[in-house]
């Protein structure tokens, strides 16, 4: 049975509302098979190239038999199968990571991708948003199993590409796991540090890791565009709030620029290979301790800011104001009433996490963390206004903290 895609404009609508189509807002002109692979039975991967007003064009993936996609794409890559611009590359532990039977379900909601569990022993996941060039999710993924041995991040099992788009990665399912959002959660409201201070010293190991490849000192142009960037979010970011955020961000703008100033001023640190989107939601917790998943990068940045070198203190920031945010939401939402018990787990928390994590730079750190807080509130307002009030509290935090 060959599989069909929707016409036109039904196609054309389900991807406008597709939380992984990236062109909110700007209306679908066209859509254009490039490609497809046949899988059998109905199961099809489908390369479309979309046109929309005042948007180049980009490509996504389509599925159809989604629901019956993982026993054929199996098969395919332990045949390690060719086949015109499609090729499977079967990882060194596919072979051990193959389950006995090609039951799937889906995992559950996905922002970006959509991810599939086999047989309860791997985790497919296929990237809907297609861009050429080295993907870091496969590319790190591939390296920190296989090179590094690193068993703080799931086993990588392998990968599909379409010419050089990459299409799918799988890697080892970790059973049982709770999302970090969960468990973070939980551990504010009984204020527990243990996971909190072990996330701190896996942090150190995976970035001792990602260093080994490659790692040189930033340049003093690297650094000054470092400033220039948060000078230029900040203005993107005081532009796109509603009217009361921006009185209150532009009140703290001069304070804004002078911690920027620290991202041009400090020793120009290492760069390497970083996670580029980490927050306390791509932390698994299961039973036998911690993985780091999701090495894709933020989702707005380019595919080659995505794969460039960068400090590793850019990550380590991002994870001390995602614990920010999460107290904030379980202040607001979870366990109303208890701010002041709430405001001393984000210290200890960020505490903790340092201690554990080891030497850093803490003028730099404190940059980048003041850079990250105004990031949030571009993303707040362009995809989350509901979201809005956790970077109000962070940067009042941020801003209120003389350190």
């Amino acid at each position: 049975m060959s599989s069909s895609l929707p016409d036109t404009p039904a196609l054309a609508g389900e991807l406008a509302g597709a939380r992984w189509y990236g062109g909110k807002g700007a209306a679908i002109v066209g859509v254009d098979e490039d490609d497809r692979l046949e899988l059998g039975d109905g199961v099809c991967l489908h390369v479309l190239r979309v046109r929309a007003d005042g948007r180049p064009d980009e490509r996504y993936l389509y599925l159809t038999g989604e629901d019956r996609l993982a026993a054929p794409l199996l098969r395919l890559m332990a045949e390690g199968r060719r086949s015109g611009d499609w090729a499977f590359q079967p990882g060194a532990l596919f072979s051990e990571l193959l389950p006995g039977d090609g039951g799937q379900r889906p995992i559950g909601s996905d922002q970006s991708n959509t991810t599939l569990v086999a047989g309860e022993r791997l985790a497919l996941k296929l990237y809907r948003r297609l861009e050429p060039g080295p993907h870091p999710d496969i590319e790190l993924g591939r390296y920190l199993t296989e090179q590094a041995g690193l068993d703080a991040v799931p086993a990588y099992a392998g990968c599909l590409h379409w010419g050089e788009y990459g299409i799918a990665m799988l890697q080892a399912y970790v059973p049982d796991a709770e999302e970090g959002w969960r468990w973070g959660s939980r551990a504010v409201q009984e204020g527990d540090l243990g996971d909190i201070s072990r996330l701190g010293a896996v942090t150190a190991i995976l970035h001792a890791a990602l260093a080994e490849p490659e790692q040189r000192p930033a340049t003093s142009d690297q650094l000054r565009g470092w400033r220039e960037a948060a000078d230029r979010q900040l203005e993107r970011a005081l532009a796109l709030v509603d009217a009361d955020t921006a009185r209150e961000l532009a009140g703290y703008a001069e304070r804004l620029r002078e911690e920027f100033a620290a991202l041009e001023a400090s020793p120009p640190p290492q760069l390497s290979r970083v996670h580029g989107d980490y927050h306390i939601g791509q932390v698994l917790r299961s039973a036998d301790g911690l993985r780091v998943v999701d090495f894709e990068g933020e989702p707005t940045r380019s595919l080659a800011e995505r794969n460039a070198l960068g400090t590793p203190l850019r990550d380590v920031a991002a994870m001390l104001r995602s614990f920010d945010h999460l107290a904030r939401h379980v202040d607001r939402d979870l366990l109303p009433g208890h701010a002041d018990a709430i405001e001393a787990w984000i210290d200890d928390a960020r505490a903790a996490f340092l201690d554990a994590y080891g030497p850093h730079d803490p003028a730099l750190l404190r940059g980048l963390e003041a850079e990250k807080e105004t990031y949030e509130f571009i993303y707040a307002a362009t995809f989350a206004p509901d979201w809005m009030y956790a970077p109000v509290g962070g940067m009042r935090w941020l801003m209120a903290d003389a350190r």
